[in-house]
């Protein structure tokens, strides 16, 4: 039987070190991605506070709108009804805005319903596996590999426990023989 050649277990134990390490970056850039998942979900939360207030903001301007063109539309003394265009325009003004208030405020909502579903369908179930073989398989391989190791250190000798005992030091080299002239 032939002895088996080991020359490279600091490569391995390097490949050991940069396997956990990777591990390690991995899980923490899951769970960067579940943060800034959690963020786009509230950000899409506080859009949808931010325009339902401004709808009841702009539900108040056309309550002002209507109540300054419906009191600008009474004769004056003289009988003539004044010009109402700048009170007219506030209030298509005032209607528009809070159009598009109410329509943000529809997107908010769509957007806060379909962002769940989306994130789970495109990412879940991939940062599911992965973060299943982080916890799982990574540390069994990590350990496997350290067995591997440890195995092949006490086959070449180069644990303590199992090195061989110190052999006598060699010994010095002959002098030098004379020169025949």
């Amino acid at each position: 039987m032939e002895a088996a050649d080991v020359r490279s277990i600091d490569a391995v134990r390097d490949w050991h070190a940069a396997l956990a390490a990777y591990g390690e970056m991995l899980s923490e850039a899951l769970a960067g991605v579940g943060l800034e998942l959690r963020r786009a979900h509230d950000w899409v939360a506080d859009q949808l506070a931010r325009w339902q207030r401004a709808v009841r903001d702009r539900e108040d301007e056309v309550t002002r709108a209507k109540a300054e063109l419906s009191q600008r539309q009474f004769p004056n003394w003289d009988g003539r009804v004044p010009d109402c265009t700048v009170q007219e325009k506030n209030l298509r003004v005032a209607k528009a805005e809070l159009e598009h208030a109410e329509d943000q405020v529809v997107v908010c909502r769509r957007w806060l319903g379909r962002l769940p579903k989306l994130v789970d369908e495109t990412y879940g179930g991939p940062s599911h596996r992965l973060a299943n073989v982080l916890e799982a398989e990574l540390p069994k391989a990590l350990a496997d590999l350290t067995r591997r190791i440890a195995a092949l250190e006490a086959y070449a000798g180069l644990r303590p426990d199992f090195a061989p005992a110190p052999s006598a030091p060699p010994p010095p080299p002959a002098p030098p023989a004379p020169r025949a002239e």
